[in-house]
């Protein structure tokens, strides 16, 4: 079947409609119209320089939301699979957060919810920032440069590539401008100054794609993925927004969140005046069907749609290296000259960040209160200070045995 998949595919030409419309803003050459499903007017694109001829040759355009109402182009004809699973929120029954939490989650999973925002805003000086119709420049590229190193280091840490990373270049050329002009949004989370979770968000009216999210894995501990949530959808009702989207991708976070499971339409486009592209295209078509049947009945596998949840991975393993951690009690009673002072926010030390953070988070400390020392005359050898002990952190270093 996958043979056969790739054959099919080889005729067509592939128009990601949600990276390219929904995202770029680029015209969708294969329709005459395109609205927004939740207000019914149209969605304005910028011209396209390289876009297909959608009257020559076969297209396969995937990824269309439900929440884009297309106009069919009359000379063309349509064929529309629903496939990849999908998202979002629906806010429109709900006043209020609390009532859509309410409705969404049990109250010990709220209670939890509400546990790791006072955990993080109890262990750092938090700051919450979403930049929507506004933005310095410098915090900008402040931003979207942290942006794209935490999404490498988190993506290296799972042995897989970011689908955005071919196009970072795009997305920090466009986005600033997009930023201004309320056609996206970048949501922050800070500790102190330096951000530790990141969102670029797209809008349209009333709609919010939550389009790229990362967050710094030092702070894995303290589930940002749900605080980023939380305090988006916490936004979108401040604002009245009917919908916030976290798209394709079956994750047991989404699961969670979102109380609207949907299929994207993916469209085969042809020529009807063409006979080689329509009898190909009805080909074409009745094969994807077969699989999909097949799939449905889990006679095949769909990796594009299984359920692989790796968002609350904690693993230490960045950049081919392990760092392994003895932590024993230590009663000093004296800071000699032998222990030095050492901040942690230096790159000589970032090896630390981690496991000081754990030591936050499972004692209820804040980053401001707690001093790492370094003991000279034994270099793999530090210690935190905090409110009520001394602990003592031997770290080494070894190869990744699964490299």
């Amino acid at each position: 079947m996958h043979k056969i998949k790739g054959f099919i595919f080889s005729k067509f030409s592939i128009y990601n409609f949600y990276i390219r419309s929904a995202i770029k803003r680029s015209v969708p050459p294969f329709y005459s119209n395109v609205h927004n499903n939740t207000t019914d007017l149209p969605i304005i694109f910028e011209s396209e320089s390289d876009a297909p001829n959608p009257n020559k040759g076969l297209h396969y355009v995937t990824f269309i939301p439900p929440y884009v109402k297309t106009v069919a182009n009359k000379s063309l004809k349509y064929k529309s699979l629903y496939q990849f699973v999908g998202f979002l929120a629906d806010l429109k029954p709900y006043e209020s957060l609390e009532a859509y939490m309410n409705h969404q989650f049990g109250a010990k999973s709220r209670s939890k919810i509400r546990a790791y925002c006072k955990r993080l805003d109890t262990c750092f000086n938090t700051r919450y920032e979403l930049y929507h119709g506004s933005i310095e420049k410098s915090d900008y590229h402040a931003i979207i440069d942290a942006l794209e190193r935490m999404v490498k280091r988190r993506f290296n840490q799972r042995g897989e590539e970011h689908q955005a990373e071919k196009d970072w270049a795009y997305y920090k050329e466009t986005t600033y401008q997009f930023i201004l002009d309320k056609k996206a949004s970048l949501f922050v989370i800070y500790d102190n100054d330096k951000p530790i979770d990141i969102c670029l968000n797209y809008h349209y009216d009333k709609i919010m794609l939550n389009y790229i999210r990362t967050f710094d894995i030092d702070y894995g501990k303290f589930r940002l993925g749900y605080i980023d949530i939380f305090k988006q959808l916490e936004w979108c009702f401040e604002n009245n927004y009917e919908i916030f989207d976290l798209s394709a991708g079956v994750f047991s976070y989404k699961k969670q969140w979102c109380n609207v499971t949907y299929k994207f339409r993916n469209d085969i486009v042809f020529n009807k005046t063409a006979v080689f592209n329509t009898c190909f295209g009805y080909f074409a078509f009745a094969l994807l069907k077969l699989k999909l049947f097949l799939t449905n009945k889990n006679i095949i596998k769909d990796k594009a749609n299984s359920n692989r949840d790796v968002s609350n991975s904690s693993s230490n393993a960045v950049e081919n290296v392990l760092i392994n951690f003895k932590q024993t009690e230590q009663k000093v009673t004296e800071i000699t000259d032998d222990f030095c002072k050492i901040d942690i926010e230096q790159n000589d030390y970032a090896f630390l960040r981690q496991t000081i953070y754990e030591y936050l988070y499972l004692n209820f400390e804040n980053k401001n209160t707690v001093v790492i020392y370094k003991l000279n005359n034994m270099p793999n050898s530090y210690y935190i200070c905090g409110k009520n002990n001394f602990i003592s952190i031997e770290h080494q270093l070894k190869i990744n045995e699964n490299e």
